[in-house]
């Protein structure tokens, strides 16, 4: 995309710059921010497709080799003019594993020897291959718990009589990597010359990046090309993961086949005309109703079980990724989904000239991932 920071890099102070690289299945998007007293000042961003870098049509979804991928970001970086290598990238949330367990109440010395085991029953490969990590879940209606003090329960309804006490439980949020995984963008990082300073799930990249100061229920529904991805937050914490094996590249592929176009020009369609205008006599809207109706109604079902679980609703929606910028999608979720939706901004979370307010919150729903990692890097980094 066209960069109007272009020819402004050389004002800015290169040793306090950081980068966020969002490595996507169908477009790799970078950020280049600095801090400017304690203000996270927009430099430069970019993007780039990924499938012509692995002899596909633009929009596709492609896994691109060590090579492919190392020659894109040198592109990318080059296009969008970035001035540094200080850097953080996120790991697709395809290639890592995220879910709630629940587990009997005790130390968390006892918690970090029992959670290993209990993590065998959702990870299909030896817990020797990953890099696992976990964090208790508080209630909703408390800020802190500290494990093994629970109160001591108290028999309730026919359990008086019988005096059987109810167990405590935790929630607890396991995290799995694949240390294959790790291994493979960690060599990204030193291919491309990027001083990584983390790697981190693009899930909580694009949390940092939505979410302002919000105490309510929040679900963050991140439309990529493959997939879409939801969660469904809670004063910062995960409370539900879901992934719906469904995305934007469908609606394209619904488009090629029943217009029997090229997916190229099936994607340019899509981009044009999305959900509100007809295609000659073809309706647009109705040929591809049947993927949205799928994916907001698994939404829905997923916000039904927080519900059920947690016996709180969802205040409000945030819809993120390239999908969600399909034209005439949000007014079919606000319809479909049971919860106030809007478009996410995560560019209002850094300072940037007036004049680009407009574009930048046109194309901000794709730059959540990148620009919550380098928010995470302004924040956590002592060298800016």
């Amino acid at each position: 995309m066209s960069n109007p920071f272009s020819k402004l890099s050389g004002l800015f102070n290169k040793s306090t710059s950081v980068l966020g690289v969002d490595i996507g299945s169908s477009s790799v998007k970078v950020i280049q921010l600095k801090n400017e007293n304690g203000r996270a000042v927009l430099e430069t961003y970019g993007e780039l497709a990924t499938g012509p870098y692995g002899d596909k049509a633009v929009g596709q979804a492609v896994t691109l080799a060590s090579d492919q991928l190392s020659a894109l970001l040198s592109d990318l970086f080059r296009e969008a003019n970035i001035t540094t290598k200080l850097g953080a990238i996120s790991i697709p949330l395809r290639s890592s594993l995220l879910v709630n367990i629940e587990v009997p109440d005790m130390p968390e010395d006892k918690l970090a020897t029992m959670i290993p085991i209990e993590a065998r029953k959702y990870i299909p490969v030896p817990i020797t291959e990953v890099m696992l990590d976990w964090s208790i879940i508080p209630e909703s209606n408390r800020s802190t718990y500290i494990p093994g003090q629970a109160p001591t329960p108290q028999p309730t309804g026919d359990d008086k009589n019988n005096q059987v006490l109810d167990v405590k439980k935790l929630k607890v949020l396991i995290v799995a990597i694949h240390n294959d995984t790790l291994r493979q963008y960690e060599q990204i990082a030193k291919d491309s010359k990027i001083d990584t300073e983390f790697l981190e799930i693009e899930t909580f990249s694009a949390m940092r990046a939505s979410i302002q100061s919000d105490f309510g229920v929040t679900a963050i529904v991140d439309l990529g090309a493959v997939t879409t991805k939801l969660v469904v937050v809670e004063q910062g914490i995960i409370r539900l993961s879901h992934t719906i094996n469904k995305g934007a590249q469908d609606i394209t592929l619904a488009i090629e086949r029943s217009l029997s176009v090229p997916f190229i020009k099936a994607e340019e369609i899509k981009r044009e005309v999305g959900l509100v205008e007809k295609f000659g006599d073809k309706d647009i809207g109705q040929t591809i109703s049947p993927i949205t109706e799928y994916i907001f109604s698994e939404v829905n079902q997923a916000m039904v079980e927080y519900q059920k679980d947690y016996s709180r609703s969802i205040d409000k929606v945030i819809l993120i990724g390239g999908g969600a910028m399909l034209k005439g999608l949000l007014p079919i979720a606000e319809e479909r989904l049971y919860a106030p939706v809007i478009l996410g901004t995560p560019f209002d979370r850094v300072e940037a000239p007036a004049f680009l307010k407009n574009a930048l919150n046109n194309i901000g729903p794709e730059f959540a991932v990148s620009i919550g990692l380098a928010l995470r890097l302004l924040q956590e980094d002592k060298r800016v």
